[in-house]
């Protein structure tokens, strides 16, 4: 595992929770919050493709960050999502983030058209230009459709403002090429957003995780990071398949959208917060909400 910088560690992508009348539920935030520092995790990321970011107007997305800020009171670090169609939005979101106090925003390419390497690029570097603070760049082919290639990557890992990557595509090939070329610099992160190859990740050089599970089980992915940080690589294997069988619960047979509402559903019972997702997202019934609980009570997630 590559040497540590300031944006590492096992950083968790919120949940956001919700009321059934579809405001955002306050005190189940802080709850989840307090649950996710108590389990050891290094960072939290609210806004994102977990939070159901892309569902929630914006004036929502400041509260959110607003409380998470106040709430987690420098404990640990705080990430905010800014990716939209809109630059100006996305601008606008990362003003308003840094003034709240987040430590950095992570953003993910407009997804509307569909844009060559080089109008990536100016993407980016119209963010990095206009922002001051640091940003993340976020790869998730899953929701975006497009792949920002390594070669654009790399150019923009020059930019001050422009501190690390979450890479979320599930492609080892990807990955080797991604660390080869990028680990071990002190001014460039790099963070894995594909669970499923976060031991992988760490043991080729990657320095932190932003895995989806550590909503469910924080604890399971802080001894991941420490067993890779020791070079205790059969360890972190080892944790790394208790994490992908608690993954399972919530994405075996699901959309994405359907696994949100499915960690959601888990969240609620473990007395953390309701079930409830914003449309287009539809909440578990009471049902499968016991079949996720009986499921949980087999993987000995209580």
């Amino acid at each position: 595992m590559a040497a540590q910088t300031q944006h590492s560690g096992i950083v968790v992508p919120m949940i956001t929770p919700f009321t059934h009348q579809g405001e955002l539920d306050e005190s189940s935030v802080c709850r989840v919050i307090d649950f996710l520092i108590g389990g050891g995790v290094h960072g939290i990321f609210v806004g994102g493709t977990t939070g159901e970011a892309a569902s929630m107007s914006p004036s929502m997305r400041h509260r959110l960050v607003r409380l998470a800020v106040s709430h987690i009171d420098h404990r640990v670090r705080v990430y905010s999502g800014i990716g939209d169609n809109c630059v100006a939005q996305s601008i606008a979101a990362a003003r308003e983030s840094f003034r709240l106090g987040v430590d950095a925003v992570v953003a993910h390419p407009p997804s509307y058209y569909a844009l060559s390497p080089e109008e990536l690029f100016d993407y980016y570097s119209i963010l990095g230009r206009e922002i001051q603070g640091d940003m993340l760049i976020y790869n998730i082919p899953m929701t975006t459709h497009i792949s920002i290639p390594v070669d654009i990557v790399e150019r923009l890992s020059d930019h001050p403002r422009i501190v690390g990557m979450k890479d979320s595509e599930n492609n080892i090939e990807r990955l080797t090429e991604v660390t080869r070329r990028l680990k071990g610099r002190d001014n460039f992160a790099l963070l894995m957003g594909a669970s499923v190859l976060s031991a992988k990740a760490f043991m080729l050089g990657m320095v932190g995780a932003v895995p989806g599970s550590a909503n469910l089980i924080p604890d399971c992915w802080r001894d991941l990071y420490h067993s890779a940080l020791n070079r205790d690589g059969s360890r972190a294997e080892q944790i790394q398949s208790q994490a992908n069988q608690a993954a399972v619960l919530f994405q075996q047979g699901r959309t994405l959208g359907q696994s949100l509402a499915a960690i959601k559903a888990a969240m609620h019972v473990k007395g953390l917060c309701e079930p409830a997702v914003l449309p287009p997202l539809r909440t578990l019934t009471g049902q499968q909400i016991e079949k996720i609980r009986q499921e949980m009570g087999l993987l000995g997630l209580f």
